[in-house]
């Protein structure tokens, strides 16, 4: 039990650290919020997001898997010179098809923008070629970061990434507010941080990198890594095909009202991308283990406890801060107000699919990565043929509960399969208490919100009281004590 703690301990650790680095990502985004709906109409950032999910579309083609089988080849190497081998062969073979598509990109910029119908086609022309430029650029800075990741170099990570933001968002303000620029300045702010993230990145790792190819390395490499093409992809069109169908049905205004809510929804995200990041090479390095079901085991249970307990508080809290005013500003424009009522539903999707990842970990010790492939597949089509279905009737409300229930059930389903094959004995009664528990506080914030007549600082205190209610009630029930969680993060424990 002692070692299992001190894996949690050790996992928790990192898991803070890149916590802490989403978080200021995150609180970046909240931060330009008010730039964006201040400067920007709804159309306009309706364009952006539009653009965005173009480019998280496009950089799964430009990564083809390779972030997951370097990561996996590179923590399986035991020797410096096997690990300097793979990641230089990462590392030129992905800045020479990046360079390739890039110039497709450029190219064709023209036909992509009409084929996705903007209605404005020269300036989709004219971001899709920044764009591309950004795409080279962004793919390449992530395997200096994949390095530091797969080397458990948590700090060394945190601190390249925070200054890349602090670039970022100078460069978003001086662009946007001094120059003027339209939403093309997101994306030219966004090419400086990744140029500086790939040049400080490349100065760290020049231990591992030289400018030997192995073409027996990359062969491996991209065989691995292929199937995880799809995986990340069908997840990807999951996430962002929702804007697409709210542009078919509708216009580029809605999708921008609905971005801007579901970017403040994604403040779930915090807790899920942290998990990820720390997660993937944790647990790979915890296979040969022999207590890793128990070790497993205890993180999903405290991994429920977090999310839970983030989605109370960001459902809590959310819509109380976005609308506070100071010198007649707010941190979401009114005019983007409607939008508001996604927000848990998109919290709740986050928190499905970081369960969903949470038992990626088995088809990775079975050695079936497949599963992935298919269960994303199924989502994907699942997700689609609800978009059909709800948007039309619900518009934005019916594009986020498409999101929720695809995750529910891909994490059903990859649970069922996972039991089959790895049998690991989860803590089903703490996991049924906190989920009863967290639905009835849900349950009392909204009656305290629409039935109960307090003034907006009263039922801000009762909001907090219920949040503190389900931290007693683990602690109670002996679920994550408090005690546990002081013992965990203590440098000598």
């Amino acid at each position: 039990m002692n070692n299992s703690k001190s894996h949690i301990k050790e996992l928790l650790s990192h898991t803070a650290i890149y916590g802490v680095g989403i978080m200021l990502n995150k609180f970046l985004s909240f931060l330009l919020i008010p730039v964006y709906t201040y400067f920007f109409s709804p159309a306009d950032l309706g364009l952006y997001n539009l653009i965005q999910s173009l480019w998280l579309f496009i950089i799964l083609i430009y990564v083809y898997g390779m972030e997951t089988s370097f990561i996996r080849f590179f923590i399986d190497a035991k020797e410096d010179k096997v690990k300097t081998e793979i990641y230089s062969t990462s590392l030129l073979l992905i800045t020479l098809t990046s360079l390739i598509f890039s110039v497709i990109i450029y190219l064709l910029a023209g036909t992509v923008s009409n084929f996705i119908g903007f209605e404005n086609i020269e300036k989709g022309k004219y971001l899709i070629k920044i764009l591309s430029v950004l795409l080279f650029f962004d793919t390449i800075s992530r395997f200096p970061l994949l390095l530091l990741r797969a080397e458990l170099k948590a700090k060394t990570y945190f601190i390249l990434t925070v200054s890349s933001l602090i670039i970022n968002l100078v460069f978003n303000v001086v662009f946007i507010i001094i120059f003027k620029f339209n939403v093309e300045a997101i994306l030219y702010s966004y090419i400086i941080s990744v140029i500086f993230t790939l040049f400080v990145g490349l100065i760290i790792t020049k231990k591992f990198f030289t400018f030997k190819f192995s073409f027996k390395e990359a062969k491996e490499l991209v065989i691995y890594g292929n199937k995880f093409i799809y995986f990340g992809l069908f997840l990807l069109l999951i996430d962002v095909s929702d804007r697409f169908f709210l542009k078919y049905y509708f216009d580029e205004s809605i999708v921008g009202i609905y971005s801007a809510n579901y970017r403040l929804g994604t403040v779930m995200s915090l807790a899920i991308a942290a998990f990820r990041f720390s997660w993937t090479p944790y647990f790979l390095n915890l296979s040969e283990n022999p207590e890793n079901k128990k070790i497993i085991s205890n993180t999903f249970t405290y991994f429920i406890f977090a999310g839970l307990f983030l989605f109370l508080f960001f459902v809590f809290f959310t819509e109380p801060v976005v609308k506070f005013t100071f010198g007649g500003y707010s941190l979401l424009d009114p005019k983007y107000y409607s939008g508001l009522v996604i927000i848990p539903i998109i919290l709740l999707s986050y928190f499905f699919s970081g369960l969903f990842a949470n038992l990626n970990v088995v088809p990775f010790y079975t050695n079936k990565t497949s599963i992935l492939f298919y269960i994303s597949l199924e989502g994907l089509i699942i997700n689609v043929l609800l978009n059909i279905i709800l948007i039309p009737k619900f518009e934005m409300l019916g594009a986020a509960y498409s999101t929720l229930v695809t995750y529910a059930i891909m994490f059903l389903h990859i649970y069922f399969v996972s039991q089959k094959l790895y049998h690991i004995k989860y803590e089903w009664r703490s996991i049924s208490i906190l989920s009863a528990s967290a639905l009835i506080l849900l349950s009392a914030f909204y009656y305290t919100k629409y039935y109960l007549s307090l003034n907006s600082n009263l039922k801000i205190l009762v909001y907090f009281v219920l949040l503190i209610v389900f931290i007693l009630i683990s602690n109670l029930f002996k679920i994550v004590k408090i005690s546990s969680v002081k013992l965990l993060v203590r440098k000598d424990a």
